[in-house]
């Protein structure tokens, strides 16, 4: 649904409602923080600082406003884990990944 010239508008607009529910129901369990499960660094942030990688850039295109806008612990979290040196290592290397592959797909 990435393709501007084949999106479904019905079928992205059900899947960002049920997206947004599930994004309140995290931002509802998320600790004060400053992490996921409370003041240290765990397994948790590492799970879900990737996925969070790629919710920035999708969601954009998708019409849909950025994961963290009205979900205080959700922003707090996501600007505190990006600082993290193993999560910065990945999501430059997510970029980097993405750059490569987009790069691919225009030299087809």
């Amino acid at each position: 649904q990435a393709s501007t010239k084949e999106r479904d508008q019905k079928l992205i607009a059900e899947k960002l409602a049920e997206l947004n529910l599930r994004l309140d129901q995290l931002e509802a369990k998320l600790s004060t923080g400053p992490f996921a499960i409370g003041s240290a660094f765990t397994l948790a942030d590492c799970a879900l600082a990737p996925t969070f990688f790629f919710a920035n850039l999708m969601l954009p295109l998708l019409g849909s406003k950025p994961f963290t806008e009205g979900r205080p612990k959700l922003a707090a979290w996501w600007s505190q884990v990006q600082k993290r040196p193993a999560v910065e290592k990945v999501l430059a290397e997510q970029q980097q990944a993405l750059m490569e592959r987009m790069r691919q797909q225009q030299a087809q």
